[in-house]
C-alpha cells in the first residue's frame, strides 16, 4: 500500500484541511524547451544581422579550408580510435555533446578547458572528439584551440601541420586570424607544432590574452574548446584558467587517483566552474596500428 500524505508531502502537494483534496503546488516549473544550437532571438550564438553579424560571416568564410574532416585526419594519423559518427567513441561524444550543450546553454558558458590531472589522460583525444561531435550539430559552430604550449599535439594527433608557430600569434607577430584553420562548414582549428618553453609567463602576458580573446572574438563559434596542458604540476594550465568559463576534467582510468581529482577540485575552486569529469581508458584493450603519442 502506498502512503499518500508522505507521497504528497514529497511532492509539494497540500491541503487546508482534513477534509479538503490536496491541490498540486502553484511554483512555476524552472524549464525551458531547447533547441541543441540557436534559441530565442538575441541570445549569443543566435543569427543576427548588422555589421557584427556580416564581419563573423566574413570572417568563417575566409578561413583556409582542409579536404577531410576532423574524424578523418584523426584516423588517417591513426593514434588515436576513431571517433567519427556510428563507432564506439562517436557515441559516447555524442552521448557527452547532449549532455554538455543543455549545461552550457543554461549557463551562459562558451569558452570550455579540457584538462586533466596529469600528462597521457587522453586530454587532446577528447578535445578533438568532442569538437567534430558537435560540429555535426548544423546549428553549432565550434572552435578548437591547442592550449598546450609547451607540449602541442593536436598537430600530430590529426596529422596537419600548423600555419605557422602559436608564438608569433601570442606575442603580436602575426595575427590571431592567421592561425586559424576550417574543418567543414562549422569547425576551425588553431593548431601548434612547436613548443613554448615560458609558457606560464607568456599566458599571463596582455598581447597573449588579448591574442587568445581575438582568435574566439573574431568566430564568435557556439563553443570554443581549449585543449590544455594538466592541470597538476603545470603553471600553464593554471594561467589559463582566467580565460574560461568552465574546465571539463579528464580521469585516466589506468593512473588517476581520487586524491589527483579533489586536488584538481580543489585548485579550480573559486577560479572556475568544474563542467564534470569523463572517465578515460577505463576498458581500452582495442589494439591499434602503432603505439600511440601520450597525448
Amino acid at each position: 500500500m502506498v502512503n499518500t500524505r508522505i507521497l504528497e508531502q514529497r511532492l509539494g502537494w497540500r491541503s487546508n484541511g482534513p477534509d479538503e483534496a490536496p491541490a498540486p503546488p502553484t511554483r512555476p516549473i524552472n524549464h525551458a524547451p531547447m533547441l541543441q544550437g540557436r534559441l530565442e532571438p538575441g541570445a549569443r550564438g543566435t543569427a543576427q544581422r548588422g555589421p557584427r553579424r556580416l564581419a563573423i560571416e566574413d570572417a568563417w568564410d575566409a578561413l583556409p579550408r582542409l579536404d577531410h574532416s576532423l574524424s578523418d585526419l584523426a584516423m588517417r594519423a591513426g593514434l588515436v580510435p576513431p571517433f567519427e559518427r556510428g563507432t564506439g567513441p562517436g557515441e559516447a561524444f555524442d552521448q557527452l555533446r547532449t549532455q554538455l550543450t543543455r549545461v552550457l546553454k543554461a549557463n551562459d558558458w562558451r569558452r570550455i578547458g579540457v584538462t586533466s590531472p596529469a600528462r597521457g589522460a587522453g586530454r587532446s583525444f577528447f578535445a578533438a572528439g568532442l569538437a567534430a561531435s558537435m560540429a555535426r550539430l548544423d546549428t553549432m559552430r565550434v572552435l578548437l584551440i591547442d592550449a598546450d604550449l609547451e607540449d602541442p599535439g593536436l598537430s600530430e594527433l590529426i596529422d596537419t601541420p600548423a600555419p605557422g608557430a602559436m608564438e608569433d600569434v601570442l606575442t603580436g607577430a602575426r595575427d590571431a586570424e592567421s592561425q586559424l584553420m576550417g574543418v567543414g562548414n562549422n569547425l576551425a582549428i588553431a593548431l601548434n607544432d612547436a613548443p613554448i618553453g615560458y609558457a606560464p609567463e607568456l599566458l599571463q602576458s596582455p598581447d597573449a590574452i588579448l591574442a587568445l580573446r581575438a582568435m574566439i572574438d573574431t568566430l564568435a563559434p557556439d563553443v570554443a574548446l581549449l585543449d590544455m596542458p594538466p592541470l597538476l604540476h603545470d603553471q600553464a594550465a593554471q594561467a589559463l584558467l582566467s580565460q574560461l568559463d568552465a574546465v571539463l576534467l579528464i580521469s585516466d582510468g589506468t593512473s588517476s587517483t581520487a586524491a589527483d581529482i579533489l586536488e584538481c577540485e580543489r585548485l579550480l575552486d573559486q577560479q572556475v566552474p568544474l563542467l564534470g569529469i569523463a572517465l578515460n581508458k577505463s576498458e581500452d584493450t582495442e589494439p591499434r596500428r602503432r603505439a600511440r603519442r601520450r597525448f
